[in-house]
């Protein structure tokens, strides 16, 4: 029951999935902890998809699923988010490069086009640890329009 209330708010009246609500609380989640969770890791560079996974499985288990590397087309997008009859289309990558947001969108944009869709989200990880790149400058949250589609760039 303690579960159930705390993934209602992610829930608008219809029983759809709030899929902006909960990847704002995964911001500010990600923020408070990732650090601590994240030098845990033997191969550093799964650990921010591997929380966001978790964090998103205890929400969706109440009523969707969640498809890892799913194909679409001739690629594969990184999670696929089936909830309440409504798909969510979600891009994941390590900001390694600059070029890593422009691959992204390219991604996702193909992956969108595939499955007969125009929305989606970008989620840009950066690699430096705060001390280099401080938290108010690598939060970002921003709705783009590309290539007809309207992806939301989350960055953290």
């Amino acid at each position: 029951m303690e579960e159930e209330a705390k993934s209602a708010w992610y829930i608008n009246p219809a029983g759809k999935l709030d899929m902006d609500k909960l990847l704002k609380a995964f911001q500010e989640f990600y923020r408070e902890n990732s650090e601590m969770w994240l030098e845990r890791f033997d191969y550093k560079e799964a650990g921010p998809h591997l929380l966001l996974m978790a964090f998103l499985q205890r929400i969706i288990n109440g009523g969707g699923k969640i498809n890892r590397e799913m194909a679409v087309g001739t690629g594969r997008t990184d999670l696929l988010i089936e909830f309440n009859g409504d798909k969510f289309v979600l891009e994941l990558k390590l900001k390694r490069l600059p070029s890593a947001k422009q691959k992204g969108l390219d991604q996702i944009s193909r992956y969108l086009d595939t499955l007969g869709m125009t929305k989606g989200w970008l989620i840009l990880f950066e690699l430096k640890p705060s001390s280099i790149v401080k938290w108010k400058t690598r939060l970002k949250w921003k709705n783009v329009s590309y290539q007809n589609k309207k992806i939301t760039l989350v960055e953290m």
